[in-house]
């Protein structure tokens, strides 16, 4: 079982770096990257930073907003040193959020640079299979949009996602057992998990009901990197929030199926927070 991370900000930091340096690269380069492209990290690596799970990420996600592709591809070929393997317009994963995706290689480590079709990159996380890869590192902090699971080890599937789009494949099974191996509890609903049985639904950030935000406190947000003078009172990155609610069946009968959805706002104030901080 997982235990939550009790870390002060500067061994969460250490252990970012960490996971980074595992694919060859100078954990700062990638940092500027996502500051210059308004960029994130997520998957597997991400979650690897949030938690005290142990295992060798495959690839390194790194998702851009439509805007940033050119100069993101750019910054991976010189600053990280890494080979252009595959352009692909094909949707990744599934994920109706992403336009394409570019495959870098360098030995035998991977990088994947995902371009989605908007200005807000967050929006595609909240699109994939479970709770288990909701988790964001951007240019300053890190994110867990359900702190209460996934810290523990667990996660709910994303099944209005799966089924709309059809998506649940072998390769979405083949992730399901992936995480599996390393731990992690999935449920295809939150109510499964004996500590959420009587949770309330709607209200409750772990029920798929609810509608979540990336602004509404209930993810886990820490700053880990000191912003320079010019960005000192900004409290976001790329001045977006993104709503979602997953749906699917109902917690208490089943009866019911929603399909949930995901949506982008634009901060109208600079100073207006992208991550509530914890």
């Amino acid at each position: 079982m997982l235990t939550i991370p009790s870390e002060t900000a500067e061994q969460l930091a250490a252990r970012v770096r960490e996971v980074i340096l595992q694919f060859s690269v100078d954990p700062q380069h990638i940092l500027d990257l996502l500051r210059i492209t308004r960029g994130l990290i997520s998957g597997s690596a991400a979650l690897l930073m949030v938690t005290d799970m142990e295992f060798h990420p495959g690839d390194l996600d790194i998702y851009v907003p439509a805007s940033q592709d050119k100069t993101a591809l750019s910054l991976a070929q010189k600053r990280l040193g890494y080979e252009l393997k595959s352009s692909s317009a094909r949707t990744y994963e599934n994920n109706a959020e992403i336009k394409r995706v570019h495959l870098l290689v360098k030995g035998h480590n991977k990088i994947n640079i995902i371009t989605t079709k908007g200005e807000n990159a967050a929006i595609a996380v909240f699109r994939f299979h479970s709770t288990v890869v909701m988790n964001i590192l951007t240019a300053w902090g890190l994110y867990c949009a359900y702190p209460s699971l996934t810290l523990k080890g667990k996660g709910v599937a994303n099944l209005p996602v799966m089924l709309a789009e059809a998506s649940y494949t072998l390769r979405t099974r083949e992730c399901y057992e992936k995480y599996r191996n390393r731990g992690v509890e999935i449920e295809n609903k939150v109510n499964n998990f004996p500590e959420h049985a009587t949770h309330n639904c709607h209200t409750s950030a772990e029920c798929p009901y609810t509608i979540r935000s990336t602004s509404d406190g209930k993810g886990l947000y820490t700053e880990l990197f000191e912003r320079p003078p010019h960005e000192a009172q900004r409290q976001d990155l790329n001045e977006y929030t993104t709503i979602w609610m997953m749906g699917g069946p109902m917690c208490s009968t089943g009866s019911t199926f929603c399909t949930g959805f995901t949506k982008s706002i634009r901060s109208l104030l600079k100073t207006v927070s992208l991550y509530p901080k914890h």
